[in-house]
């Protein structure tokens, strides 16, 4: 145990040490900040909280000694990139490197921005031209040697998704989103916080500050607290403060040690008296000197350390008297010849024998040496035992010592397995993320491949279409030709029957060219006619294949979304379901079955919401005093005897005295008895009555009903008689009096069973009593 204590003592030692020589390194750290706050937007409302979060921040980081602090509230888009420009070099002469920005963000087509206050964003195009890239941002830092820190409070409900066209072709409807999304940093030692979940939103809260920068302010600059740690505590507070609605995250990783913003503080904390009076109890314990001496080098000042200078003076104080009373006492000089006794004793006086001791006391037993001898073995032994001790208290320290350093290996080995299995966690959870991703890009692709080919058969449809139509048109246009040179015939006909023929025949020729023209004009409106309906037809077979194509195309990307939608919540559904209906299980899938939209998924949720029921009900009425299990024991106890009013499933004051009648016919405590599982399936193994029946004074037990006590008739005194004597008036009265003969059997009959109806009360099994029952002789009924 001294041992022990000598190795606590020489370990506070070090940790003092280290104390002592590990602020004046953290200190010569060069820590400097960016602080970006924006909230006067010129193109949507202004923001309350923004402005006021980075000041303090500001504020905070200065307390806390950074060597520099950059602040910008409401910036441009230009002052944004140049103060970015600035900080990266300034951040590549740090140990440490925050950046702080409070305002709005966005995420566009898997692309974070920070949008500065003179942002224009008509449409999803501008963004990379009026906003920031949240990756520019993060690179600033990437010249700190030791921790990169990014704190964003920028998911905020985002106004700019609104009123923002998109313009984009993107594979979903989700390429604009409200907050930002994940970013795991590419640098090592970098940790980038949320003030809320990837993909969800923050609230700017309704005081001076927002609820994750509140938490921030409180808990990041702590001194010696380790920043993971810290934004441990911060997303704490903010789910506390925002009834779990926002949740903190924080993306990336550092390497082992403690990594805070603000070393922790040289001077000494004194211990809490708590732990210096249970220090002091042990040692009293061992009560060495060395023990006290280590006590008051870890505790040198305080009332205990008194108490433990106290002891030590002591302990000195007995050490003197004990030393000075087993000092032997030489014996008195004599000038008479040493005897026998004397020459022996000065030959083995200074001998660690004890042996030889014990012998000298045995033949010597009246000497007076032999008391001095007997002290002599008496220290020998004193001596021996003590270095037995030692040597006990040496191995028992020794194997102490290779307990602890078993269990701190065990200890190590346990931590680098489960930092092994966290890894392999991560690596199996990007692997699937990979395998995820990869998914959805050949899904993407596919119905890419199917655009093009529908779009493809579209616009060859359409070139046959406007071919047809080409080609009618060229038709139309030979028929008119032949019509104007069928017209030139006629007229150079005309001409020269007029020269060859008569007047008459020349009337003639007329009447016939022009019966020949309106023929050709006849036949040139049908040609026409025929050329422009078949161009119409062309074209609306053309617009309709068109019409087909698109509706097509709209019922590929609507099914392809249903089913996203279906996966998503599949995936919900698998969640909520491998949770179980434990806590808050039942309550997640009704809120589940109410946001369903996947048609196939209802049958599921119904299914799964009947088990979940189920299971709610099995576990309540598997409760303590749960009415199914009260209803159970009114059965038994009904059964065997012990209750007599009826099964309601409450625990009624008669059903709790037939339980404590009956734990106590069994010797168990009566007090406060719980109907549980285990009571009733013991109520059920008895097989007969348990409780006997009571009956009321006055009245006796006869089978098993309650019978009033019968009073005896008094005796009366008179003359025996003998049958011969009474024989002729008997005779006689028979005779006389035919009708009362066969009054006294009835009365015998009736009137004992009357009585016993009157007096009778019901047993306890027969379930009568009081109550508006009436009485009832016999059992069972």
């Amino acid at each position: 145990m001294i041992t022990r204590l000598l190795q606590t003592a020489a370990a506070i030692g070090g940790a003092v040490l280290a104390m002592l020589l590990v602020p004046t390194a953290a200190w010569a750290e060069k820590r400097v900040a960016l602080v970006v706050g924006n909230a006067a937007y010129q193109t949507v409302p202004q923001l309350p909280n923004p402005g006021r979060d980075a000041s303090a921040v500001a504020k905070m980081f200065r307390d806390a000694g950074f060597d520099t602090v950059e602040t910008q509230l409401n910036v441009g888009n230009l002052e944004f990139k140049r103060s970015i420009r600035r900080f990266e070099a300034i951040a590549d002469q740090a140990d440490i490197a925050v950046v702080y920005y409070a305002g709005h963000g966005l995420e566009i087509s898997g692309t974070n921005y920070l949008i500065p206050v003179d942002a224009r964003l008509a449409t999803d195009r501008d963004a990379e031209d009026e906003a920031i890239p949240l990756e520019r941002l993060v690179s600033s830092a990437d010249g700190a040697r030791r921790l990169r820190l990014i704190i964003l409070d920028a998911c905020r409900d985002n106004p700019f998704v609104t009123s923002m066209r998109r313009e984009r072709k993107v594979a979903t409807n989700r390429a604009v989103l409200a907050g930002l999304g994940k970013v795991e940093p590419t640098s090592t030692d970098t940790l980038i916080a949320y003030a809320a979940k990837a993909g969800s939103t923050a609230d700017d809260g309704s005081g001076e500050h927002s609820p994750f920068t509140t938490a921030v302010l409180k808990n990041l600059t702590v001194p010696g607290l380790d920043v993971r740690l810290a934004f441990g505590r911060v997303r704490d507070e903010v789910l506390k403060v925002t009834g779990n609605r926002q949740e903190p995250f924080v993306y990336g990783s550092l390497g082992g040690g403690n990594i805070s913003l603000v070393p922790a503080p040289a001077q000494r904390q004194e211990a809490p008296a708590i732990d210096v009076k249970a220090d002091y109890d042990l040692v009293q314990k061992i009560g060495s000197k060395r023990a006290w001496e280590v006590f008051l080098g870890t505790h040198p000042t305080g009332f205990y350390s008194d108490l433990a200078r106290a002891q030590i003076e002591a302990i000195n104080a007995d050490a003197a008297k004990t030393q000075l009373a087993s000092l032997p006492q030489p014996p008195a000089q004599s000038r008479e010849t040493p005897s026998k006794e004397a020459l022996e004793w000065d030959r083995i006086k200074d001998t660690a024998d004890v042996a030889a001791l014990q012998r000298f006391i045995k033949r010597f037993a009246d000497s007076p040496l032999s008391i001095t001898a007997q002290q002599r073995v008496d220290l020998l032994n004193q001596a021996a035992r003590e270095r037995e001790e030692q040597a006990r208290a040496a191995r028992e320290a020794g194997l102490k010592a290779a307990e602890e350093a078993r269990q701190l290996a065990e200890a190590r080995k346990a931590e680098l397995a489960a930092q092994k299995k966290r890894e392999d966690d991560e690596r199996r959870a990007r692997e699937a993320e990979a395998v995820e991703k990869a998914k959805v890009a050949a899904a993407e692709a596919a119905a890419a491949r199917k655009r093009e080919e529908d779009e493809r058969r579209a616009k060859a449809l359409e070139a046959e279409q406007r071919a047809r139509a080409a080609e009618a048109e060229r038709k139309a246009a030979e028929a008119k030709a032949k019509a104007e040179q069928a017209e030139r015939d006629r007229q150079a006909a005309e001409v020269a029957a007029q020269k060859a023929a008569a007047e008459k025949q020349a009337r003639a020729a007329e009447d016939a060219a022009r019966a020949k023209v309106a023929e050709a004009e006849r036949k040139a409106a049908e040609e026409k006619r025929k050329a422009e309906a078949e161009a119409a037809a062309a074209k609306a077979v053309a617009e309709k294949q068109a019409k087909d194509a698109e509706e097509a195309r709209k019922k590929a990307e609507l099914a392809a979304a249903r089913e996203a939608a279906c996966k998503s919540e599949q995936d919900r559904l698998e969640a909520i379901t491998a949770k179980g209906s434990d806590g808050t299980g039942l309550e997640d899938l009704k809120a589940f079955a109410k946001s369903v939209t996947c048609d196939r998924l209802g049958g599921v949720v119904v299914a799964a919401l009947d088990t979940f029921k189920a299971e709610t009900a099995k576990r309540a009425a598997a409760q303590p005093n749960s009415p199914e299990l009260i209803r159970s024991a009114q059965v038994e106890l009904i059964r065997i005897g012990c209750l007599t009013g009826k099964v309601d499933g409450s625990l009624t004051p008669a059903t709790s005295a037939a339980l404590s009648r009956y734990m106590k016919i069994g010797g168990q405590p009566t007090e406060n008895v719980k109907v549980t599982t285990g009571l009733v399936t013991e109520l059920g193994k008895h097989a007969s009555r348990v409780c006997p029946i009571e009956c009321k004074a006055g009245e006796t037990l006869k089978g098993d009903t309650c019978v009033a006590e019968e009073k005896k008739a008094p005796a009366v005194a008179a003359k025996p008689k003998s049958d011969d004597d009474d024989a002729p008036a008997r005779r006689k009265q028979q005779a006389t009096r035919p009708a009362e003969r066969a009054r006294p059997v009835a009365q015998e009959v009736v009137a004992p069973r009357a009585k016993q109806t009157a007096v009778a009360r019901p047993s306890i099994v027969s379930g009568g009593g009081g109550g508006g029952h009436s009485a009832m002789t016999g059992v069972g009924f």
